[in-house]
């Protein structure tokens, strides 16, 4: 089977199979081959042998970003909430098995390591499944889209926004702790067209500080590993609301400002006129979009706007 087959069989279901154009263009070369996993460095990057390589690679698997981890020796494995877990899940799933290895592009990388970007199959009961959407329906990642390798953009924002209604891993409120606030109804709305921003609204009749809670894209396009950290003063008023802006600015009066680091080579490259972070909604075939996801101090995921039109996410 073709790349383009296994991939559409694999990953997109009947419903939106018909709205998605699976053609892939002349100028790319697919890739469709196999290896086998030596090594889970994290829940969205392994080390495999590949057929015909005469050593192992580095692969990025396209499609999801699962929580970053501080430590990656196995059997010492530290990090964010959720990350050692994405990681064990993926060790079952793909460490010291066959898989095929496939990608639209064969020159598709992430990042300025230069990890191979490719999509993994997986042989469990006889059929071939695709692990990072196990991850995906269990909550363990978040939604990564690719302009590039798209193929997985119209399925995986589904399987994020069902393992959201179901509370699933990361959509958990309280799995990494009972945090600040804990009762707290916030609401997170991203504007991504135009100057961007995010704005998060309180639900409750009690403000809630935002001192040490974070909030990132799908990505990690930000100042720090964890895109933007609130400063101590930031409070959301009972019933009211704050707005972080994309770009230069002075906080003050319930507005806040999120200043990107350029990158000199990263998964995205962001605009060298105009500071953004947020990708712009396209449709078929590329099927992008992104989301802006609030964490607590104790990396639990409180709020969360997925905005794919064809599997948003309002969380909680």
């Amino acid at each position: 089977m073709t790349v383009r087959g296994r991939l559409a069989a694999g990953v997109l279901t009947g419903a939106l199979a018909g709205s998605l154009t699976l053609a892939v263009p002349a100028s790319a070369a697919p890739v469709d081959t196999t290896g086998t996993v030596v090594r889970v460095v994290d829940g969205d990057t392994v080390i495999a042998r590949i057929k015909g390589k005469k050593h192992p690679v580095r692969i990025r698997i396209t499609g999801l970003n699962a929580m970053e981890l501080t430590d990656y020796r196995p059997g010492h494995r530290d990090g964010e909430c959720h990350a050692r877990q994405a990681a064990r899940r993926m060790e079952e799933l793909v460490l010291n098995k066959r898989v095929k290895i496939t990608a639209r592009n064969s020159g598709s990388e992430s990042g300025k390591r230069h990890r191979l970007r490719r999509s993994l199959e997986v042989k469990k009961e006889g059929k071939w499944i695709d692990p990072a959407a196990e991850l995906m329906k269990e909550g363990l990642a978040l939604w990564l889209p690719n302009k590039v390798e798209y193929l997985p953009n119209a399925t995986y924002p589904v399987l994020a926004a069902r393992a959201a209604r179901e509370g699933r891993g990361l959509w958990d409120t309280d799995s990494c702790g009972a945090g600040p606030s804990q009762n707290a109804v916030l609401r997170v709305t991203v504007k991504w067209r135009g100057d961007e921003s995010v704005s998060i609204d309180n639900l409750g009749a009690k403000p809630v500080s935002l001192a040490k809670w974070w909030l990132r894209d799908s990505s990690y396009l930000g100042d720090r590993a964890r895109g933007y950290e609130f400063p101590s003063s930031a409070v959301v008023p009972a019933g009211g609301t704050i707005v972080l802006h994309v770009g230069k600015g002075k906080n003050g009066d319930d507005h806040y400002y999120w200043k990107p680091k350029k990158r000199k080579k990263d998964d995205r490259v962001l605009d060298k006129k105009n500071d953004r972070i947020f990708d712009n909604v396209t449709g078929a075939p590329e099927h992008m979009a992104d989301g802006a996801y609030l964490f607590d101090p104790d990396g639990d995921l409180r709020a969360a706007h997925q905005y794919a039109p064809h599997a948003p996410i309002q969380f909680p």
